[in-house]
């Protein structure tokens, strides 16, 4: 767990540094990337092509909504790192000293907490929703390609969609 710690720390300090000092965020993907040299690569279930077609099918809720003339395909490797931070590292070494449900939960909060870092809005906040979805996508398919497919059109989903559900988010708030 003192490893967890330090990394988590490690991500949170290149979270404020890059905030401030625009240069430094690619601190930030190198920390995320980090636990690829820690973990075996059955914790990765990169060979798992089954979880590859779950990603995807998990992701066509959202098809009808992308805008896809912006695929954003440069972020692709951010939500890979993530998924492999969070979700292979974090939610695994959390869920070896408390149930499942329970690390999904706490990795959701630690996911949600660089994001309000980042950028402090609603939408930060509302990261802890789907990070509960891929969280249970990379606990049942033990791939991280699940998550990182659905994390990615998630977030297309988002950008495509962010006026019109803000609008809907201040008619429920107000």
């Amino acid at each position: 767990m003192k490893q967890v710690a330090l990394l988590y720390f490690l991500l949170i300090i290149s979270v404020l540094l890059s905030k401030f000092f625009v240069f430094l965020s690619f601190l930030q993907f190198l920390i995320l990337i980090l636990p690829l040299l820690l973990l075996d690569e059955r914790y990765l279930g990169l060979r798992n092509f089954k979880a590859v077609f779950i990603g995807f099918l998990s992701s066509a809720v959202y098809l009808p909504f992308i805008n896809f003339s912006n695929l954003y395909l440069h972020t692709l490797p951010q939500v890979f790192a993530e998924e492999v931070f969070f979700r292979a590292f974090l939610q695994n070494k959390l869920a070896e000293k408390l149930n499942i449900h329970l690390s999904i939960i706490l990795t959701s909060i630690l996911f949600a907490i660089p994001h309000i870092i980042l950028r402090p809005d609603i939408f930060s906040a509302l990261t802890f929703f789907p990070s509960i979805l891929f969280g249970y996508l990379y606990y049942y398919t033990k791939s991280v390609w699940s998550s990182t497919l659905f994390h990615y059109f998630s977030n297309l989903f988002l950008w495509s969609n962010q006026e019109r559900i803000f609008d809907i988010i201040k008619v429920c708030i107000f």
